[in-house]
C-alpha cells in the first residue's frame, strides 16, 4: 500500500513537471496552419478544438497533489473525459494525422505527445488511486 502510494507520488511529480514545461510552450498556431494550407476551410475549427482539448488536460493537471483529494465521483469524471485521445474524441481531423510529424509540424507533434502522455499519466493516477481506496476500505 505505501509502495503505491510513493509510486502516486512520484507519477504526481512528473505530471507536474511536464505541465510547467508545457506552459512555457506557445500554442502551435503555425503548425496548425501549415497543416490548414490547401484545405479550403475543410477543418476550419481544428484550432478551437484542439485549444480545447489542451486545456481540459492541462486543466486537471493543474490540480496537482490536491487531486489526490478529488471524490471517487470526481475521479471517474476525470476519466471518462481523459479516455480519449485528440483523434478519438474529434475523429473529423483523423484525415489530418499523417501529416503531424517531427519534420512537418513539430511543434504540434511535441505537443500532442506531451499532452497524450499528461493525459494518460493522469488516467494511471487515478487508477491507482481508486485502487488504494478499494484497499483502505477492506482495511477498515
Amino acid at each position: 500500500m505505501k509502495v503505491m502510494r510513493e509510486e502516486i507520488q512520484e507519477k504526481l511529480e512528473i505530471l507536474q513537471s511536464l505541465y510547467k514545461a508545457d506552459l512555457l510552450n506557445p500554442f502551435p498556431y503555425d503548425d496548425c496552419r501549415k497543416l490548414l494550407t490547401d484545405k479550403n476551410g475543410e477543418f476550419e475549427d481544428l484550432i478551437s478544438f484542439l485549444d480545447l482539448y489542451f486545456s481540459d488536460i492541462a486543466g486537471y493537471c493543474s490540480w496537482g497533489k490536491r487531486s489526490l483529494n478529488w471524490t471517487g465521483e470526481k475521479n471517474e469524471e476525470v476519466k471518462r473525459q481523459l479516455q480519449k485521445s485528440f483523434f478519438q474524441k474529434f475523429p473529423q481531423y483523423i484525415s489530418l494525422k499523417p501529416n503531424i510529424n517531427e519534420s512537418n509540424t513539430p511543434k504540434l507533434f511535441n505537443q500532442l505527445l506531451i499532452y497524450d502522455l499528461m493525459r494518460l499519466t493522469l488516467l494511471d493516477i487515478l487508477s491507482e488511486q481508486k485502487a488504494v481506496r478499494k484497499n483502505l476500505a477492506l482495511v477498515k
